[in-house]
């Protein structure tokens, strides 16, 4: 069994190489495949995704991560990984959190995401041979004694009814919502900006609702969003924009245009492509209440202070690595099994 010290040393040294200025052609090369399979993944949004795994693959975080657990698992385990593919390499936390616990993985990235998890893993594999064979790509996934997936409601539906025997993460659909209180200054809304538009708000820490106070003056918001999303070309992105602003048109929606952003006034937290919703608030206790009535559905709240578990304007699409989607904490449940 692999020590450690040397796993945290292959996972420091892919941080260092994405770190590097220049990617290199292999890389490179796969980022461009990428955007071929998908052009929702573009260039920009992958090469994006890996320089903040890079960031975030220092060794001090993963010291500060792995300090609360012992991690000295002996029952080698086959997880089943099922991977999303709403954003570029939104499974790679899940897989790096099998590797710590000693388990083997199985897994099934998405087909929308399909080359840079296991490029990735064969660079902790240049780094360190020993963790060879420890992961396994497939198309299809069986005969696993756990599984965590991600996925639409249809297809954690599924997969709960085809592993309802196996100890499992299932993790659905979430949104991340954003509570403004009209104070907020100019770059604390360029850093909400990158919080909305990201990977063109595919995230389920991309906000998608924002909450603004009675009399809410848009027209700061609207002139930084506009500057965001007026240069956006890409024509699935665009042809979801030029739908959804009809389809306010025609019901008559309350809504703000914001360059190529619709600031619709609606309950859902859920919003459209190309859409954020948003919803007066009287005070504070009322938003609290609506924040504990949907619970369930939110993925993380963004706000001025990072107090009462908030987060700070700007790093909603920057999760640590002891932050776990749907907090449910990955690693105790492999410990577990």
């Amino acid at each position: 069994m692999i020590k450690l010290d040397k796993k945290i040393s292959a996972f420091v040294k892919l941080g260092e190489y994405l770190r590097r200025e220049k990617v290199d052609s292999k890389l490179y090369s796969l980022i461009v495949e990428t955007e071929n399979n998908n052009r929702w993944f573009t260039f920009k949004n992958s090469l994006h995704a890996l320089k903040v795994w890079g960031n975030t693959l220092r060794k001090e975080n993963i010291l500060k991560w792995i300090h609360k657990y012992k991690l000295v698992n002996k029952k080698i385990k086959k997880v089943g990984i099922i991977m999303a593919g709403n954003i570029p390499i939104v499974g790679f936390h899940d897989l790096m959190c099998v590797l710590f616990t000693n388990h083997n993985a199985i897994v099934k990235t998405s087909s929308s995401d399909p080359y840079l998890i296991p490029f990735l893993y064969n660079k902790l594999v240049e780094f360190e041979s020993g963790l060879a064979e420890r992961v396994i790509f497939k198309n299809k996934i069986d005969f696993i004694d756990a599984i965590i997936a991600t996925g639409n409601s249809i297809t954690i539906k599924n997969i709960n009814e085809k592993f309802q025997f196996c100890p499992s993460i299932l993790r659905g659909p979430r949104n991340s919502i954003a509570i403004l209180d009209g104070k907020e200054t100019e770059e604390e809304l360029k850093l909400l900006s990158n919080d909305i538009f990201e990977y063109f708000g595919f995230g389920c820490r991309s906000i998608s609702k924002i909450y603004v106070p009675i009399y809410y003056d848009f027209s700061p918001l609207k002139k930084i969003l506009k500057e965001k999303t007026e240069s956006t070309r890409l024509i699935e992105y665009v042809n979801n924009f030029r739908k959804n602003k009809a389809i306010n048109e025609i019901i008559k929606n309350k809504f703000h245009i914001a360059g190529k952003l619709i600031l619709t006034e609606d309950k859902n937290i859920h919003a459209e492509i190309s859409t954020v919703n948003y919803e007066y608030y009287p005070n504070m206790d009322w938003v609290s209440k609506k924040i504990k009535s949907n619970r369930k559905n939110i993925q993380c709240i963004v706000r001025r202070t990072n107090r009462d578990n908030f987060i700070k304007f700007g790093e909603a699409q920057k999760p640590n690595l002891w932050t776990y989607a749907d907090n449910i904490d990955t690693v105790d449940f492999l410990s577990s099994l």
